[in-house]
C-alpha cells in the first residue's frame, strides 16, 4: 500500500468536493442546526426529569441516520461522477492500485461528513447539558454510553455507508442510479433509531457493544466486496 498515492487521491477528491457550495453548506450547517433544534425541544418541552434521559439518548441517536446519509451521498458520486466528468480514465491509468484508489476515495467521502456529524453531536450534548442541569441536578453528558455511540457506532455506520456506496458506484454507470442506491445507506441508522425509541433495546454499554461488533462484521464484508468487484479494466471497457 502506497500511502502517498492514497493521500493524493483523497486530497484530489476533497478539493473537488469543497467546490460544491451545496455540499459545503450541508456539512457546515445541517448537523449544527439539527443539534440546536433538538435542544430547543428540551427548552420548550418542559420534560420531567424521569424522561429526560431517554429523550436525550433518542436525540443523540437520531444523528445515526445522517451518519449514513451524508457519507453515502458523497461516496456514491466518487466513481460514477468522475466518469461523467471524464476524469476517471486518467485516474485508472495511474500507477495507483485498485485498493489505493478505493481507500483514497473512501477516506475523502468519510472524513468531512463524520467530522460534521461529530461536531453536531458534541454541540447537542453540550447545549443539552446547559439546559438540563437545573432539572437533573447533574451533567447528563458525557457518559460512557454516549462516548461509545459517538466514537463507536457513528464511525462504523459511516464506514458501512462508504463501503456500500463505493460498491454501488463501481457497478453502475449512471449518477442518478448510484445516488438512489446509496440512499439505502440510511436504513441501518433509521432502524437503530426506531428500535431505540420503541424500546426494542436500551442505550447501554452492552447493547452498544453488540451493535458495534455487528457493524464491524458488516463493514469488513462490504469493504472486501467492494475491493473484489472493483476492476479498472472492466470499468474502462464497460463504460467506454
Amino acid at each position: 500500500m502506497n500511502w502517498q498515492n492514497v493521500a493524493t487521491i483523497a486530497r484530489k477528491d476533497l478539493a473537488i468536493m469543497m467546490t460544491r457550495r451545496a455540499l459545503r453548506i450541508g456539512l457546515a450547517i445541517f448537523p449544527l442546526a439539527l443539534a440546536v433544534g433538538f435542544a430547543q425541544v428540551i427548552t420548550f418541552g418542559q420534560l420531567p426529569a424521569d424522561v429526560l434521559g431517554q429523550t436525550l439518548n433518542a436525540f443523540l441517536f437520531f444523528f445515526m441516520i445522517y451518519t449514513g446519509v451524508l457519507p453515502a451521498s458523497i461516496a456514491s458520486y466518487s466513481l460514477v461522477g468522475e466518469k461523467v466528468e471524464r476524469s476517471l480514465e486518467p485516474l485508472l491509468a495511474t500507477p495507483a492500485t485498485d485498493g489505493e484508489i478505493l481507500l483514497g476515495k473512501g477516506l475523502a467521502a468519510l472524513g468531512p461528513p463524520l467530522a460534521a456529524i461529530w461536531a453536531g453531536m458534541l454541540t447537542l450534548m453540550t447545549y443539552c447539558d446547559v439546559l438540563t442541569r437545573g432539572t437533573l441536578g447533574y451533567l447528563y453528558f458525557p457518559n460512557w454510553t454516549a462516548a461509545l455511540a459517538v466514537f463507536g457506532v457513528a464511525p462504523l455506520i459511516a464506514i458501512m455507508a462508504v463501503g456500500y456506496s463505493v460498491l454501488c458506484s463501481a457497478r453502475v454507470s449512471d449518477v442518478r442510479t448510484a445516488q438512489q442506491l446509496a440512499a439505502l445507506a440510511a436504513l441501518p441508522g433509521t432502524g437503530l433509531y426506531i428500535a431505540l425509541i420503541t424500546g426494542a433495546f436500551s442505550l447501554d454499554l452492552t447493547a452498544l457493544t453488540v451493535i458495534c461488533g455487528t457493524l464491524v462484521i458488516v463493514d469488513a464484508g462490504l469493504l472486501l466486496a467492494a475491493r473484489a468487484t472493483f476492476h479498472r479494466e472492466e470499468i474502462l471497457t464497460r463504460w467506454a
